[in-house]
């Protein structure tokens, strides 16, 4: 008795068993696929800005010259390109989003690193310069993306096929 019960309960575990062995095999198949994103949404990064002109100088009773750098965001829309082969990532950003002293090449590209793909998630950083290390997180259920770092880019990311329009 004890021994026809034993195997009932195997018997009806098993396909459990085998049914997660499945889901195991396809979120590393998941992993491993090719994932290229086409991303549009809106962006910020800081600018600086030489200005020169006159100023009141209330002391003087006069115009007086004046000349400085201002720090100011600028607001733009920008399209940038995902490429995601295995564990190797990379980005691609439009050379508005590039600041002057960066590395990388001049193709624009960057790979991503620390990169994580999850089933409903993928997150990673890129270096920009030293300084400017941005992270990013596309969401893969809605397309949602966010890169937060000094520059800022939020917006929607769609699977890339790589067809021709024309």
């Amino acid at each position: 008795m004890k021994v026809r019960t034993l195997l009932t309960a195997l018997a009806l575990l098993a396909p459990c068993a085998a049914h997660a062995q499945d889901r195991y095999r396809n979120d590393e198949r998941d992993r491993r696929d090719d994932i290229q994103l086409v991303c549009y949404g809106g962006a910020e990064k800081t600018t600086t800005e030489y200005r020169s002109g006159y100023e009141w100088d209330a002391q003087q009773h006069k115009y007086v010259p004046k000349q400085g750098v201002e720090l100011g965001k600028s607001d733009f829309q920008a399209t940038l390109t995902i490429s995601i082969h295995g564990e190797r990532g990379e980005i691609q950003l439009p050379k508005s989003l590039i600041p002057p002293l960066h590395g990388g090449n001049d193709s624009g590209w960057w790979n991503i690193d620390e990169l994580w793909i999850g089933h409903d998630e993928i997150r990673g950083k890129f270096r920009l310069n030293g300084l400017n290390q941005p992270r990013m997180v596309i969401n893969r259920m809605n397309g949602a993306i966010t890169i937060d770092g000094m520059i800022k880019f939020n917006g929607r990311c769609d699977a890339d096929q790589g067809h021709r329009r024309f």
